[in-house]
């Protein structure tokens, strides 16, 4: 044998041993975090850790999991993302990452009301908002009076409920179980309550008909116009750190599917989504229509075509924002329009990959706003959002070239 094939071979089997120790760690982690067994029952959701020590602690468990399951999020586990979302000018900078290794960050700056605008001018706001759907003051259907409810301690329980009492197809709900026990095991979903509106939640009517092959893949999916449907694990864990209650009011920024919203109504009486895609906002909005009868908590949610950049003035303050396009600030309006005390989950880092944020607001007496920054991830994954669409073309990335 040459010298150089005698090199190719040792490289290759150098690479053949890595990858076996990556999928001996993968599912040496997963097991080792409750993860489900073929068969047995699911993990309960007050079973995984919900401080944010615990979530840090099986992060790397989470990575490598992920990692075999095909997970598509950008992984980055030398490095947390820490932003210029944190500071004064938080809302309008653009994202800082250079320092490392900070779960939390708390920053002050005087008055929520002095937030500059940056780069978009007021005239440009939300440019002919159109409501496609806005529901009375009360809930058409209060979530709190629901009495009956599916079993979630096995699948066999759960699934002979459903079918019982829901026309949804076995082969969903069983794909939708596996990957609800998926998310448990993984600490994505650490919230009992959580877990039950995931398993409501029959994210088949959202996907769009050419994915039902790979609708529970833990993948985003294209759902035509340049958007996509976010992968459901990513959807979970960004939802159990927004943990909505329901006489909460919570917007999300940019509806695409409709998936997002469906699981907030089922946690939320009062649901805000907007979307800027004209055909996609609409075509959304049908497949609400069309399964209200079904979800009754689907006539909660308010539905509106416009720029999400500058909020929902009319119905702020906002308890919860979630937002899940990307961009590289905090949009000021929508710091404006979350309550104090509030809490908002949003994708932030340039367009090559976003750190996922939870920013919790405090505002003092005197006007003083705090912002506590977290990594929802602590450092160790990145994601790849659509980008924040606007209104007047392009997107609100302030550095970028679009």
């Amino acid at each position: 044998m040459a010298k150089s094939e005698k090199n190719g071979a040792r490289k290759a089997a150098a690479v053949a041993g890595v990858a076996a120790i990556v999928v001996l760690v993968a599912v040496g982690a997963l097991l080792a975090f409750g993860g489900p067994t073929p068969g047995k029952p699911a993990p309960t959701a007050n079973q995984a850790p919900s401080t944010a020590s615990d979530r840090a602690n099986s992060a790397a468990a989470t990575t490598a999991a992920d990692a075999t399951a095909g997970n598509t999020s950008k992984s980055d586990t030398n490095a947390a993302t820490n932003t210029a979302a944190d500071t004064a000018d938080a809302a309008a900078q653009t994202a800082d990452s250079s320092t490392a290794g900070s779960s939390k960050t708390t920053v002050s700056y005087q008055s929520e009301y002095s937030v500059p605008v940056g780069s978009s001018p007021v005239n440009t706001r939300a440019r002919h908002p159109v409501d496609l759907y806005t529901p009375k003051p009360d809930p058409v259907f209060d979530i709190q009076s629901r009495t009956q409810f599916p079993p979630i301690d096995n699948e066999k329980d759960f699934v002979q409920w459903m079918l019982a009492h829901t026309n949804q197809k076995e082969k969903f709900l069983r794909e939708r179980w596996q990957r609800a026990s998926i998310a448990v095991a993984r600490h994505h979903i650490t919230h009992r309550r959580i877990l039950m509106a995931f398993l409501l939640t029959p994210r088949e009517w959202f996907a769009r008909s050419y994915n039902l092959g790979s609708v529970y893949a833990n993948t985003a999916l294209p759902i035509g116009y340049g958007q996509t449907i976010s992968g459901p694990d990513l959807v979970a864990r960004m939802t159990d750190y927004l943990d909505p209650q329901p006489n909460q009011k919570v917007l999300e920024i940019g509806t695409g599917s409709g998936y997002q919203s469906a699981f907030l109504s089922s946690l939320s009486n009062y649901v805000y989504t907007i979307e800027i895609v004209k055909p996609l906002a609409e075509e959304t909005n049908k497949i609400y229509v069309d399964h209200t009868a079904d979800m009754p908590q689907f006539g909660n949610i308010h539905r509106r075509m416009a720029d999400g950049y500058y909020g929902w003035p009319e119905y702020a303050p906002f308890d919860k924002i979630i937002v899940t396009t990307g961009t590289d600030h905090i949009p000021p309006d929508l710091l404006k329009e979350l309550k104090p005390g509030g809490v908002m989950i949003i994708p932030i880092g340039p367009p090559t990959g976003q750190t996922i944020l939870k920013i919790t607001k405090e505002v003092d007496k005197d006007g003083t706003v705090h912002l506590t920054r977290e990594d929802i991830y602590h450092g160790t994954a990145k994601d790849i959002f659509v980008p924040f669409t606007a209104a007047g073309g392009g997107t609100h990335f302030k550095n970028s070239s679009d």
